[in-house]
Order: structure tokens, then sequence, then C-alpha cells
């Protein structure tokens, strides 16, 4: 009851939200003062105090308590809404757009009723005739008899948040299910004021969060897909409904937006003709899930109707689970020789025995179009290739870079397989022509990575540099840690074997930085914002790549080496608040030789670097969780694109989009 209730008030403060939003842009609309009158019989005090008695809660720290919450879920309702639709209008393009363009023709929300805690009673027959009248719809009985109503589960007029809107020939129908699902009991409503409980807050949603997979972001739009959805996709959406989860409240929506788009059907209101898409949304104070379909995908809604309106028992769930899981291990079993025996010795054999963890072998044979990378590829690929006979796939991998690298062409794009032998060729070839000057760049998520191409230009034996002018750098976010939050990288250089700084920038020799880190003394982390206020201002560190690209600057600037690999460990792309992204931080590399203010670079300057530094290599190795690796490309390319330097852009091949 008591979650159910907070879900109420969160809601109410979402759609203040989106009215606040709507009232500060004027967008046109056709609901005219009705919310508004609601929202006038509306206090706080008197909400927190129902929401206390509903539950039982009588004494008065307890009563303080559930105000604080109160409180707390409709402001941050409230900052969701109003971020949510400012956010959804921005990515409809719409707020580029004249405002009298477009306008609102149907907004339904509820302030009264059981989201008033039964402050302001719920009244149909004045309620319902004002809020269908946006629609021009009269008969609002025979609409609450089809569509209201306790025993129409599932119709639009129980939908928590749903509009219609218009840009011209344009139609959206916007459907949120809201819920709270951070508070399940009394017992989770710790004191508000106490920084231990907010700390707790935080780690708990912080670990929700993380405990996501990048494949919880995925989405369903069908856009401008010219494929179908599968009928038995029920199936799957009732294996993975969840209680507590936004899936549930997804589903919910959907239901909604199944109704909704049926009665504008049958009133006409919409044609088939009409260009529309339905956004679908399960919102919850942690996470959002969203479905967007076009009509001719409809079918999909009608999945998520059939399931809430007949809602699923826990038995079902588990028999549509069972279905599924024998689904993919079908699937999975067709891919391999012999699958079904391989596949049920997995699912069914122990993890671990007595005797250490349980040993399973499959053995097969691929033939046909498959070629081993330790294998010879055939006489008849080598002569198409122009490429000498009795190759391996890798070796004749790193002829065709090498040819491609010692050509006339500007720029090349690399792109394969993990393992294939891009970075070692690359290296081999830079290593070949150390005395022309280079510039590597290697850009990866995992540390390890980075310096295991560190280790391609040392020599086996004695582990040392394999040219006297190289010069290794990289940094990672411990690495600046460990250093107070300075700008800091670590290096390999046989010519420059103390510590020094440059460009602000502290270079720790690789064999000089202690196992342990040095403590340092800390900056103040206060701040004042007024003459009465002091603020914890956290600890500043340095950005990574913004440590390593001013890094690579100070190496270049101060001519200290020719031939320079630098590697950095980043997770993704990461976008601040004000849109601009860590992708800018390239263009520091080559500052000095280029004016800002007049946005364009300093010839001479420029030429003397492509004296010294012949060939620039730019390697992306797979940023995890996004598609943040494609993104690089056009920034490289920009930062480099004033040199005369030979420029090659590599990446892995990964999820994220590559280039042609």
């Amino acid at each position: 009851m008591l979650a159910e209730n907070l879900g109420r008030l969160f809601e109410v403060g979402f759609n203040i939200g989106i009215l606040a939003y709507i009232d500060q842009n004027q967008i046109p609309h056709r609901y005219g003062n009705m919310y508004r009158r609601d929202l006038t019989k509306l206090k706080l005090n008197e909400l927190a105090k129902r929401l206390a008695g509903e539950n039982y809660i009588s004494d008065e720290e307890g009563q303080k308590n559930v105000r604080q919450w109160s409180e707390y879920f409709i402001q941050k309702g409230f900052l969701g809404g109003l971020n949510f639709f400012r956010e959804y209008l921005d990515a409809l393009g719409w707020q580029k757009s004249r405002i009298k363009d477009w306008e609102i023709l149907y907004y339904q929300c509820c302030f009264s009723g059981k989201n008033s805690m039964g402050i302001n009673p719920e009244n149909e027959s004045e309620d319902l005739p004002e809020l269908l009248a946006q629609l021009g719809v009269s008969d609002w009985q025979l609409v609450n008899r089809k569509y209201g109503g306790r025993e129409n589960k599932g119709e639009f007029l129980h939908a928590d948040t749903l509009m219609l809107l218009r840009y011209r020939q344009e139609y959206r129908i916007l459907c949120v299910d809201l819920s709270v699902f951070s508070v399940k009991a009394a017992e989770d409503l710790q004191p508000l004021n106490n920084v231990e409980t907010l700390r707790k807050m935080l780690g708990q949603d912080i670990g929700y969060i993380r405990s996501k997979s990048a494949f919880s972001k995925l989405r369903i739009d069908t856009g401008d897909a010219d494929w179908d959805f599968s009928r038995d996709l029920r199936r799957y959406f009732t294996a993975f409904k969840r209680k507590d989860k936004e899936s549930t409240k997804l589903i919910q929506a959907a239901s909604y937006a199944h109704s909704f788009y049926g009665f504008l059907r049958e009133r006409a209101i919409l044609t088939e003709e009409m260009s529309l898409v339905l956004n679908v949304v399960g919102y919850s104070d942690r996470h959002i899930s969203t479905i967007s379909a076009r009509p001719e995908h409809l079918h999909l809604l009608e999945a998520c109707a059939d399931i809430y309106k007949n809602e699923p028992k826990e038995v079902d769930i588990t028999v549509a689970r069972s279905q599924v899981l024998t689904q993919i291990k079908r699937n999975a079993a067709a891919s391999f020789t012999d699958g079904k025996k391989f596949l049920q010795e997995l699912y069914e054999k122990p993890i671990a025995t007595g005797d250490g963890i349980t040993a399973i072998t499959h053995t097969e044979h691929l033939s046909g179009e498959f070629c081993n990378t330790a294998g010879i590829i055939p006489d008849e690929l080598a002569t198409q290739l122009d490429i000498p006979v009795g190759l391996t796939l890798r070796d004749a991998h790193a002829h065709l870079i090498t040819t491609g690298l010692n050509s006339d062409d500007e720029c090349l794009f690399l792109t394969g397989n993990p393992g294939i032998g891009k970075t070692t060729a690359i290296a081999n070839f830079l290593q070949a022509h150390s005395a022309e000057g280079f510039l590597l760049i290697y850009i990866s998520p995992r540390t390890q990575v980075n310096h295991d191409l560190i280790q391609k230009f040392t020599h086996p034996q004695t582990h040392q540099l394999t040219d006297e002018n190289l010069f290794c750098l990289h940094t990672n976010a411990n690495i600046i840690k460990d250093n107070g939050g300075r700008p800091t990288v670590e290096y390999h250089s046989r010519r420059h074997p103390q510590n020094f700084t440059a460009k602000t920038v502290n270079f720790i020799n690789a064999k000089q930085r202690p196992e342990t880190p040095q403590t340092h003394p800390s900056q103040s982390r206060l701040g004042r914002i007024t003459e009465d206020h002091i603020q914890d201002k956290g600890q500043k560190t340095a950005g990574v790549l913004s440590t390593l690209c001013q890094g690579i600057h100070a190496i270049i600037d101060g001519q200290i080496s020719n031939q320079i690999v630098a590697t950095v460990a980043i997770q993704s792309l990461r976008v601040s608040a004000n849109g601009n992204d860590t992708l800018r931080h390239l263009n520091a590399i080559f500052k000095s030789a280029y004016n800002e203010r007049e946005n364009q670079a300093i010839p001479a300057k420029m030429r003397a670097i492509s004296q010294r530094i012949k060939h620039i290599f730019i390697m992306i190795d797979e940023i995890t969780g996004d598609d943040s690796g494609v993104n690089f490309l056009p920034a490289c390319g920009n930062s480099c694109k004033h040199t005369n330097s030979k420029t090659t852009v590599s990446t892995a091949k990964s999820s994220s989009p590559t280039p042609p």
C-alpha cells in the first residue's frame, strides 16, 4: 500500500512537471484550466497526513518522515516529468520548429481520487466530459462504459500519462506508465535529513543501474523498419515480465496505447493514411523501458495488451520461461555438430566436483569458407589479391596492410576481427620505418591490452625498447588517482630515465612508479556558495583522454621524441551537460600549431611537425557497452587533417558501427 501511494505521488509530480514545461513554453493545448483547477485542491501537508493514516503511522517522528518522503517523490516526479518531456520533444526535433505549427490535441492525467489520497474526489460526470471534449467527443457515458471502470482493465482511460500530439501532418501518441520501485514498505522510509540515508539510497540506485547489462538499454523501435515481428513475442514478453520491473510498466503502457489508438480510429480522429508513431514508456524512479511502433506493427502492442489484460499467473510465467529457455537451447544446439549432446552436457553437468571444475570437451571440424588464421590461404585467393602464394591468413592480412601503408593514399581504414593481426602488422611497419617518425595512438577499454601493445615495441629477451628514440606513454584513471588527481602519464623510454613534468603533465617512469600509491596533500573539497552556505565540491581529477592528449602535445612540442606510442584506457564516450564530449581533447595534440581564435591551422608549424613525424596511426579498440568507437573516427580525422603526415585509422570489429 505504501509503495503504491508513493507511486501515485510520483505520478502527480511527473505530470505537474510536464504541465509546467507546457506552460513555460506556451505550447498550444486543449485542456484549458482543468488540471490547474484540480491542483489548487491539493495540499502537501494534507496529502502526507492521509498517507500516514492509511499506513497506520501515528507517531510524530513517523509522520514527519512521511511528509519528507511525500515531498521527495513529488519533487523527484516533477523533475522527471519536466526533463522527460523536454527531451522527448528535443528527440522529435519539434522544439526547433515554430510552436504554432504543433499542438497537444489531448492530454490525460489525474490529480483526483486515489492520486489525491481522497482529498479531491473523482467526479466522472464533470471530469470525463471535459477530458474528452479535447477530442470533440461528447458521448462520455458510452466511452466510459467501454474504456473506463475497473472491469475494463488495460483501457486508455486508466493511463497515467497519455497524449496525442500533432506537428503539421505528423501525429504522435505518447503513453507513460509510472511507478516507484525503490520503496516497498514503511521500514524503507529512513530519515531523509540523514546523510547516511542519502548515501545508502544513492548507492542502491547506482548498484541497480550497474547490475543492468548494456543490453538492458536496447529499445524496440519499429521506425522505418521493413521487417515484421513474430507473433510469438507474447511468450517472450510473458517470460520476462517480472514484478517490480520496468518491463511490467512498459507492458501496461503498451496496453493503454493500443486501446487509445483503437478509440481514435473508431471515432475517425485518426485515419489509416495519417503519419503516426506510438511511443510507449515504462517509467520508474530508477529506469526507463520504451517501445516505438507504427500502426503496421500494432500487434506488438496487442501482445502487451493481451498479457496485461489477462494477467499471467506465476505458473504462466514459469511455463513461458521454460519455453524460451528450450528455444534458446534448440537454436544454440543447431550451431554445433552434435550440438544437442553438447548443450545437454553444459546444462546438466555440475559446474564443479570434488576434483575441481568440470571439464566438457567438444570437438568438431569446420570446413567450407572457414579459414584458420594460422592456415594457408588458397592459391587462387592469393593470386586474386596479388600477394605471395603460401602465406597464412595472418601473414596475408599483414602483407595487405603493409601494401596499403606504402601506397599513396592519404588515409587508410582498417577493420577486422580481434586477433587477425592489425596491431601487430602496424607495430612491425612502424619499427621498420622508425627513422621517418611516427605517432601511434591506441584507445582501448582494457589496460592489459595497452600494456601488450607497448610490449610489441620491446625486445623479447632484454625487455628493452627496440629503439632508444622510442617514447611510450599510457594512462588510466588509477594512474591519475594515485598521483593526487593531477594530469599524469606513465612512460617507457631509454633516453629519459628520470621523472619530469612538461606542459603541466607529470611523466612518471614505469620502472620508478611505486607499487603502493603515495599519499598527496588533498585539495580542499569545500567551496563557499553564499556567505552562509558551504558545499562539498568533491575531489577534482584530471580526465584520462585529456591527460593523454596533453602528454602527447608536450612530447611533440618539446621535441622530446619523434617516435611516440600513446595508449589510453577509457570505458566510453562521455558527454557533458553543455553538449561537449571528451573527443574535443584530441584537438590538444597539435594545439601548438593551431590558431583557435581564427579556427585554422598554422601552416608553417604543421609542416614542421610533418617533417619530423611522417606517420600518424590512431587505433580504436572495442569501446565496451556502446557505439562510442565510431564517434572517435571523425574526431581523430579532424585532429589530424591539417598535417601533411600520413594518417591511418583502425577499428576493432565489434557491435559498434564502423565506416565503409
